[in-house]
């Protein structure tokens, strides 16, 4: 395999169940590793609920898993972000906003309507946004896996 990818699955928790956290990363994380290998690309998924959730609480401090996180997302190459409930998740704006500022591609998925109204500078952080994530990940096959 000559190329490596790192990406990064950004989108809200709070307030979640550990599978609606977990289903939408689930099918972004099958259909990456199904084009990857079709490309003969490594890639590695971060998926932060893996690391730390509500359910399963291994952290002392808010602090360590904002460090842990944003750390995982400024080391990744491309960040796949779910506008849904976007506007109310503030660590997932963070983590859009810290990819930004490093130049990591943010490519977000979601209806027009999530899209439309989402904060103005949040939308500035987003490289692009496709209303299903199929098309983000055709998106990363077509410009990043060849």
């Amino acid at each position: 395999m000559s190329k490596e990818l790192t990406i990064y699955l950004a989108g809200a928790m709070s307030g979640l169940t550990m599978e609606e956290m977990n289903i939408w990363r689930s099918k972004v994380n099958q259909n990456l590793r199904r084009v990857a290998a079709m490309a003969d690309v490594k890639v590695n998924v971060i998926n932060p609920v893996m690391y730390f959730n509500f359910d399963n609480k291994r952290h002392q401090t808010e602090m360590e898993v904002m460090k842990f996180d944003l750390s995982k997302v400024t080391s990744s190459d491309i960040v796949i972000v779910n506008m849904d409930k976007l506007n109310t998740s503030i660590g997932t704006c963070i983590e859009c906003y810290e990819s930004w500022k490093k130049g990591i591609p943010v490519l977000a998925f979601g209806s027009d309507y999530l899209w439309d109204n989402l904060h103005p500078w949040i939308q500035n952080c987003i490289t692009r946004h496709d209303v299903n994530y199929i098309d983000t990940v055709n998106y990363i096959n077509d410009l990043y896996m060849h």
